[in-house]
């Protein structure tokens, strides 16, 4: 599927399913993702929006080929997008509107970008096996819920303001370039090679 403009809303009800290597390319204003996404025989999505990514908790993307959002418009998600070793990036600002999990899977090397601020109250769960994970933005403006990282290489983050932190494993190193601040008994916990504190953390609540 390829869309090379739209001055509207690209808006997709019902389940997409793709079997090349070309994937899914949509450009254009607003894109709304209603239903299931699936990709096969490396297969990507890339969504280049100038207006709203809308994804709803039905858009669910099993992708084997990587996600690239790269549009100069935000995104508003409650979609889950899974990989096979595959990339999974945004360019510009992530709103949670419902608990989400990205991966790339438990044991490949596909990395996990977002390039802005990724917000909402809403859970974070990320896996990338020993691919890498960069939040290049301010991590919960409006504070998130628990951000899990089941695995990863390299993780680097700016400021973040969560309910919790849970890092299971990681095989790289961890650096928290802005402050860190959680307010549930959960805290912060880190599991992994190399941990790297730059800025100031804060807990409370217990």
């Amino acid at each position: 599927i390829v869309q090379s403009a739209g001055s509207g809303t690209t808006t997709f009800n019902g389940a997409v399913d793709t079997n090349t290597a070309g994937g899914i390319t949509v450009t254009g204003t607003a894109v709304t993702v209603n239903n299931s996404v699936t990709t096969t025989n490396a297969g990507t999505v890339t969504i280049t929006n100038s207006g709203l990514l809308s994804i709803a908790a039905s858009g669910d993307m099993n992708l084997d080929g990587a996600f690239t959002q790269n549009g100069t418009g935000l995104v508003s998600t409650k979609g889950d997008i899974t990989t096979t070793g595959d990339n999974i990036s945004f360019a510009t600002g992530v709103t949670l509107t419902g608990d989400i999990a990205l991966s790339t899977g438990a044991a490949a090397a596909g990395d996990i970008g977002f390039g802005s601020s990724v917000d909402g109250t809403q859970a974070l769960t990320l896996t990338t096996g020993t691919g890498n994970i960069s939040f290049t933005g301010a991590v919960g403006t409006t504070r998130l819920g628990t951000i899990t990282i089941n695995s990863a290489g390299d993780v680097t983050a700016a400021a973040i303001s969560a309910s919790d932190i849970v890092q299971s494993a990681g095989s790289g190193t961890t650096t928290f370039n802005g402050a860190v601040d959680t307010n549930t008994a959960g805290g912060i916990t880190v599991t992994g090679t190399a941990v790297t504190v730059n800025n100031s953390v804060t807990t409370t609540n217990a």
